[in-house]
Order: structure tokens, then C-alpha cells, then sequence
């Protein structure tokens, strides 16, 4: 648990040299909104706003930096990895860098990108699916910032793999009647007959 934390806390202060909006994502965000680790969390995943991915290089230069190319929808290995030049700015399907310290195979951590328009988070999958930036995440005053859980959980009701459904179970009864009336209607829009709709 310690060291688990430690390593959250040494993402967060690298990440933090952006200077802009920055957010734990997966898992993590959902055991930080609950304030107990749930599970075994095998990365760690960061979610920043593409509008100020190109400064990325700069805050994060004690890490190499890789993008993740996607595959088209259906293959098992979902991208291709290689260098990301500084500068060269990411447009969609891009939307995963992998962050890795010298000399190590393994991300330290991934860096998601959000997309948005002025005063407003967009859902890569759905642009209708939106909400205002300024509800996106949580910024706990001695804590660190995090994703809001049920769009988490929308980004985990595409693969439902077993940790996905531990999430859900572990953050649906925490969730606001307002986070639960968004999540069940951008289920509703995206992936229509879930099985997750029962329990909202």
C-alpha cells in the first residue's frame, strides 16, 4: 500500500511541472474517490486535456515518451508504440502516451488525452457525451486530483474485463444521484442494453 501510494505521489509531482489540469484515470481514480485501494492496479493511468499535450515534453523531461498508434477496432493488440518527436502535435485516433524511466521496458505511467472545446469535457467515443470541465474531476485539498468515477466507468464499460466489473461494483453505490443519471444516460447513447443499466 505504501509503496503503491509513493509511486501516485512521485506521477503526481512530475506531472504537476505541466502547470495545467491534470487527473488520475482507471482504476486508481476509483479507489481515490473511495479512499481505500480495492484492487491490485497493475499501472498507472493519467488524464491530461490534448490542449496542452505539447507541453507534455517539457514538464516531463526526465521520461521518455512514446504514442500509441490504435488498431482498427477487433484486434487483440490495440496500437502500435513509437517515439513521440517533441512538437509533434497528437490528433485523434491518438490518445495514449506511455511515459517510461531511463533504462526501464515497463511505462512508469500513461498519459490519456481528453478532448474538449472551450468550458467542456468531450467523450472521445461519443461527442455528444459531454460535461463541463469544471465537473470533470475532483481536487481534494490535501488529496490527489482525480477522475470523476462515472466517467471512468464509461471509458471501462467497452472491454469489461474482470477489473472493470470489480470497479463498477466497488464505485456504483458511491456515486451521486447526478453522476448516476449521467453514466445511465451515456450508457443509454453508447452502448444501449448494457448490462451495467440494471444497477444504475
Amino acid at each position: 500500500m505504501g509503496r503503491e501510494v509513493k509511486a501516485l505521489l512521485e506521477v503526481a509531482e512530475a506531472v504537476g511541472n505541466l502547470r495545467a489540469p491534470f487527473y488520475f484515470a482507471g482504476g486508481w481514480a476509483i479507489d481515490l474517490h473511495l479512499g481505500r485501494v480495492t484492487r491490485d492496479h497493475h499501472d498507472i493511468d493519467m488524464l491530461v486535456m490534448r490542449r496542452d499535450h505539447l507541453a507534455l515534453h517539457k514538464a516531463l523531461n526526465q521520461f521518455s515518451l512514446k504514442k500509441i498508434i490504435p488498431h482498427p477496432e477487433g484486434l487483440i493488440n490495440r496500437g502500435t508504440l513509437i517515439e513521440w518527436p517533441q512538437g509533434e502535435r497528437l490528433e485523434l485516433p491518438v490518445h495514449q502516451i506511455n511515459a517510461y524511466r531511463a533504462g526501464e521496458s515497463e511505462p512508469a505511467f500513461q498519459v490519456m488525452l481528453a478532448e474538449s472545446s472551450d468550458s467542456e469535457w468531450i467523450y472521445r467515443r461519443n461527442p455528444e457525451i459531454r460535461m463541463p470541465i469544471s465537473r470533470m474531476g475532483f481536487h481534494p485539498l490535501w488529496g490527489l486530483p482525480y477522475l470523476a468515477p462515472e466517467i471512468v466507468l464509461l471509458f471501462k464499460a467497452k472491454h469489461l474485463e474482470p477489473r472493470d466489473r470489480i470497479d463498477f461494483d466497488h464505485a456504483s453505490p458511491a456515486l451521486s444521484p447526478d453522476a448516476r443519471r449521467w453514466l445511465r444516460d451515456a450508457l443509454e447513447k453508447t452502448h444501449p442494453g448494457h448490462e451495467w443499466l440494471n444497477a444504475l
